[in-house]
């Protein structure tokens, strides 16, 4: 199976609207997040990866302990980054 991101083309383009400089709802983030998701579905041939970045740029692919940290998340454990590292004894080693 593969994961999938549904959206009402129409929706999206409202959403961006609101957000939008000069927009009821100007939300610069959010706004660039909107963009992006949509400019992934115009490009629909591509496969994409949505890649988290941790603290100091830490990304799954490359340290053990975020990609661990991440798959607890998946499983919806109800843990952050700061728990994590402190029951792992990460703290002292940065």
């Amino acid at each position: 199976m593969v994961d999938e991101f549904r959206l009402n083309e129409k929706m999206i383009d409202d959403a961006i609207d609101l957000v939008k400089e000069g927009g009821e709802s100007e939300h610069r983030l959010l706004y660039h997040i909107l963009t992006s998701v949509r400019e992934m579905g115009y490009r629909w041939r591509s496969p994409y990866k949505v890649v988290l970045l941790g603290d100091n740029e830490l990304e799954a692919e490359y340290d053990e302990d975020y990609a661990n940290y991440l798959d607890l998340k998946a499983q919806r454990r109800k843990i952050t980054w700061e728990q994590y590292k402190e029951l792992h004894g990460l703290d002292s080693e940065e």
